[in-house]
């Protein structure tokens, strides 16, 4: 937090550690508001030098470095209050009011079993996962922007729960935190297990999701569905259903036999 008269700014907060309960925070050293000044903040959690982050803090061009490791949301706030016309305080000022934003992408898969209820196929998914997700990147605040990935990498999703999904049925995994940081084209891979009639089969799958399909905004969510069905399960051609006819072979004309 920062304090500004006239041409003169003074850093008054630096690295302080609030804690919120239910919406209320807590920190100590308590300090006090003194008028005539135009009173500035930021605030960031996880709190820099932990789960990746690095705040750079400064008045009107801080920047956050951000290592993700897919599991830590990322959010920010800032905020100000201008009591330049007020050299005596004779009441107390409103509380700060921090409103904090994601500055991430909230990313899951959905994987649907187009195949039609009548049939014995069940889908189990394994190995989902995004191959270059940007893993590091700057935030900067007072333009709102990240700025292009400098690395890149895996992010694995759970898909414990995208087991034995019938026919007409769907499922999810867990969701990832991703920084949105101009990757132009997004790898998807995962692994069907296709089973029926007590046999299995496995497909492996890998997509590229261009810029017409992905583009990751900070605070938005996404569900990435695949549905599956006879013409797309295969990647290297299309599953036709096992048809039966019957024929009867007809009797023979009857043979007369005279009886004795």
């Amino acid at each position: 937090g920062w304090r500004t008269k006239e041409t003169t700014t003074e850093q008054i907060f630096n690295a302080q550690a609030v804690t919120a309960n239910n919406g209320t925070c807590t920190y100590s050293p308590l300090q006090y508001w003194v008028g005539g000044y135009n009173y500035t903040f930021e605030a960031i959690a996880p709190q820099s030098g932990s789960n990746g982050v690095t705040f750079n803090a400064a008045k009107g061009a801080s920047t956050i470095t951000f290592v993700s490791d897919s599991e830590t949301d990322l959010i920010y706030a800032t905020e100000s209050k201008d009591l330049t016309s007020t050299t005596n305080l004779t009441e107390t000022p409103e509380a700060v009011g921090l409103v904090f934003n994601h500055l991430l992408s909230r990313v899951k898969f959905s994987f649907v079993n187009e195949f039609p209820a009548e049939s014995d196929v069940k889908l189990t998914v394994t190995n989902v996962k995004i191959n270059d997700a940007g893993k590091t990147a700057i935030y900067t605040p007072s333009n709102e922007t990240w700025a292009a990935a400098t690395e890149s990498g895996d992010v694995n999703f759970a898909s414990t729960a995208v087991a034995n999904i019938a026919g007409t049925k769907s499922a999810e995994t867990e969701h990832k935190y991703l920084i949105p940081a101009d990757i132009k084209n997004y790898t998807v891979s995962f692994t069907v297990v296709m089973t029926q009639g007590g046999v299995t089969d496995t497909f492996n799958h890998t997509v590229t999701l261009s810029t017409d399909a992905l583009v990751l905004e900070a605070g938005k969510s996404y569900d990435l569905t695949a549905t599956l069905d006879a013409q797309n399960i295969n990647p290297d051609g299309d599953l036709f259903p096992i048809v039966f006819t019957a024929t009867v072979t007809p009797w023979g004309s009857f043979t007369d036999v005279t009886i004795p």
